[in-house]
């Protein structure tokens, strides 16, 4: 039987054979202009922290002040955390809007639907040191309930932690 002649087969191939340009023309789309600048503030806040990490009162003052690290007409701000998956320690070691949560454990904190973020953010950079997550959060701007998406990049600090930092932004509902 010539399999190029039954329709099945050449139907079952075109299909396979174009999902993985479906894919790379998905994979080389351009990002939303506001995941650009997210990502953005995270390659500049890396910098920074790779620098004055033996500092992170500097580190600190940065995050709530200096321009490159936040885009208030847009929501954006900067989140870092230090981590220890055995420990099960997801530390705040910065925040640029809620300061009040620097050297609380976030580790066993659960999304709204019962995901342990924190965990799984531990987990991604261990595995790829940097990407994108997205889960629902409360937006201290709104303080409404929103899907947001995320873009963290690990770094290990000079005392020897591992962290990282991270930005979002909120969609749109």
């Amino acid at each position: 039987m010539n399999f190029w002649a039954n329709p099945l087969f050449l139907i079952i191939w075109l299909v396979i054979g174009l999902i993985p340009v479906a894919d790379a023309q998905q994979q080389s789309r351009p990002l939303p202009a506001v995941a650009e600048k997210t990502k953005a503030i995270v390659e500049a806040v890396h910098a920074f922290v790779n620098v004055h990490s033996n500092d992170m009162s500097t580190v600190q003052h940065a995050l709530q002040t200096h321009p490159d690290f936040f885009d208030r007409d847009k929501n954006l701000y900067v989140f870092m955390h230090c981590y220890n998956i055995e420990k099960k320690e997801a530390i705040c070691c910065g925040q640029a809007v809620r300061p009040e949560l620097i050297g609380k454990n976030m580790w066993h904190l659960r999304t709204p639907n019962g995901r342990l973020l924190f965990y799984e953010i531990a987990r991604m950079i261990e595995k790829e040191g940097q990407g994108w997550i997205q889960y629902d959060w409360l937006n201290p701007y709104t303080n409404t309930l929103q899907t947001k998406c995320s873009y963290l990049k690990g770094i290990v600090l000079k005392d020897g932690r591992k962290a990282w930092v991270g930005c979002g932004f909120w969609q749109k509902k």
